[in-house]
């Protein structure tokens, strides 16, 4: 059954000299989430923070006005997010506090399911007349079967997918959550998590039951979701994918999604830290 903490009660945002963070304990690191003008001492203060509290990441999607800023303060750059900022891109920039944090295992594997899924980029079609289940958007009377879902696939997950709160909160308001349904049975899922302010989505949630796997459930999922994007005027699309699981990674590619980076340890998902492949599609 997937642990999962509500995050009212774990997880909270605060300020460090005036500037927002986010304490994401389920995730073991700190979010700066306001970054405008974000000075040396203001960094020096949050990696002090940080510290303190025995979190072993930072993170920021910053734009190119705070890039200099945070790699003098011993930030990297693990990534970039195309026009995430209303048209204009995103710098995926990482401090870790401890050595642990930026080791991991499964390198190799990692790089030989990417390169395995960059050899189908864009080759998606949608096939009508022969994908026979029914895609649509999720409602709250689908809560207890997404739980279900989700719980069964993930052992651990970043956010708190399996709390009833969370997803009524965020149903169709923040993030718009459709499903793949079988004789009237929930079989797979995907979302999309809706930055309206800046107009970028991140493609999230991605769950199947095993029994119907390499189906292209998640393929034509993210297929209708992109649709409803691009008519809502979103102009960046990004997921962040595991990267030792090779199937996420060659939906993506097949849909012309563009390898950005790789996110050390990132979030803690299916029991542990893993590192997460950028993916991101420009769609106006």
């Amino acid at each position: 059954m997937l642990i999962n903490r509500p995050k009212s009660d774990y997880d909270y945002h605060t300020k460090i000299d005036e500037n927002d963070i986010y304490v994401d304990h389920t995730n073991n690191r700190v979010k700066i989430i306001n970054f405008n003008n974000i000075s040396l001492q203001s960094v020096k203060q949050i990696i002090h923070f940080a510290s303190n509290h025995h979190l072993s990441k930072i993170i920021c999607n910053c734009d190119i006005n705070s890039y200099k800023t945070l790699f003098n303060s011993g930030f990297q750059l693990e990534g970039k997010i195309d026009a995430f900022f209303k048209g204009k891109d995103a710098f995926c920039m990482s401090y870790f506090i401890t050595d642990s944090r930026k080791s991991y295992k499964n390198e190799e594997k990692e790089n030989l399911f990417l390169l395995q899924s960059l050899n189908v980029k864009n080759n998606f079609v949608f096939k009508e007349n022969t994908f026979k289940y029914n895609i649509r958007n999720a409602t709250e009377n689908d809560i207890d079967e997404l739980i279900a879902l989700f719980s069964s696939i993930f052992i651990t997950y970043p956010s708190p997918v399996c709390d009833k709160e969370y997803l009524k909160q965020t149903m169709n308001k923040k993030v718009l959550y459709k499903v793949a349904v079988d004789n009237g049975k929930i079989v797979g899922a995907a979302s999309a998590d809706l930055d309206k302010k800046n107009l970028n989505a991140e493609m999230t949630d991605c769950a199947t039951y095993p029994d119907y796997r390499g189906k292209g459930i998640l393929s034509n999922i993210i297929y209708f979701l992109e649709l409803d994007l691009k008519k809502m005027g979103f102009i960046s699309l990004y997921s962040l994918s595991r990267a030792i699981n090779p199937s996420i990674n060659f939906v993506l590619s097949k849909h012309n999604y563009t390898f950005r980076g790789k996110l050390i340890n990132n979030c803690n998902i299916c029991g542990g830290f893993e590192n997460m492949n950028i993916w991101v599609k420009v769609i106006n």
